[in-house]
């Protein structure tokens, strides 16, 4: 009888157990809901890495308010905003230091190129996102892209062109993002991009360079980086680097 009424007792306390258990989850879950809604908020939002733009600017882009949830503000949302708003904003990353803190990381956009559109000039980027319109004294260290125009430019949006000019801007894509990344944009200028399947450009005020097709063309730039340190300072003429394996040069 002791043995059945201890079984009983048992029986009853794990049965109080599993109604028990889900309601403290529940309450747990509850207090936790609770608190983040109540603590957690942004109190300090700092910006990093900007320069055309103040940090008022960019915090306002971004959508974000002080007082906002740092467990449920939308960062890539916020992200996405900046970058869209501010055409010269590249990159923005939004980033939540606890408790009560956001930094808002930004990398701004680098005017590569410039071309032109019905007698004014656009500054480009590398990847031919057009950035603004500018007047000739901000053209300086620019490259000059020749034979190739933008239809309706729009700060921040990327470069449009007529249909029949696809080929010429894919390849200046290729150009002016492989010269950015070796740093050669301060050497070049006067790309023209009048043939897509050979473009040229000036080096260093001494050579023509002849690119050939669209390929290899971060290759064909070290290439012309490796071979120019060849020549005498005096020397000028043509480079070609159209087969994509030798440097060949004429004099002239």
């Amino acid at each position: 009888m002791a043995t059945r009424d201890r079984y009983g007792a048992a029986r009853k306390k794990k049965k109080k157990s599993a109604v028990f258990a889900p309601l403290s989850f529940l309450l747990v879950l509850v207090a936790f809901v609770f608190g983040v809604g109540v603590f957690f908020r942004v109190q300090t939002i700092e910006v990093v890495g900007q320069e055309s733009y103040t940090p008022q600017e960019i915090i306002e882009a971004s959508g974000i308010d002080v007082g906002d949830n740092l467990f449920f503000i939308d960062r890539a949302g916020a992200s996405s905003r900046i970058y869209s708003r501010l055409s010269q904003v590249e990159d923005a990353n939004v980033e939540p230091v606890m408790p009560n803190k956001l930094i808002i990381r930004v990398r701004e956009s680098t005017a590569v190129a410039y071309v032109e559109w019905e007698g004014t000039y656009w500054v480009v980027t590398g990847n031919c996102k057009m950035l603004k319109s500018a007047g000739p004294e901000e053209l300086s260290g620019l490259i000059h892209v020749l034979n190739l125009t933008p239809q309706d430019p729009e700060a921040g949006k990327p470069m449009k062109v007529a249909e029949e000019d696809n080929l010429k801007l894919s390849y200046l894509q290729e150009l002016l993002g492989a010269v950015e990344e070796l740093n050669m944009a301060g050497d070049v200028d006067q790309l023209d991009m009048s043939n897509p399947a050979n473009p040229t450009f000036q080096y260093q005020g001494r050579f023509t360079v002849r690119m050939g097709s669209n390929d290899n063309t971060d290759y064909k730039l070290r290439m012309l980086l490796s071979g120019v340190p060849q020549l005498t300072p005096q020397e000028t003429g043509t480079i070609n680097l159209s087969d994509g394996v030798t440097v060949r040069f004429t004099p002239g």
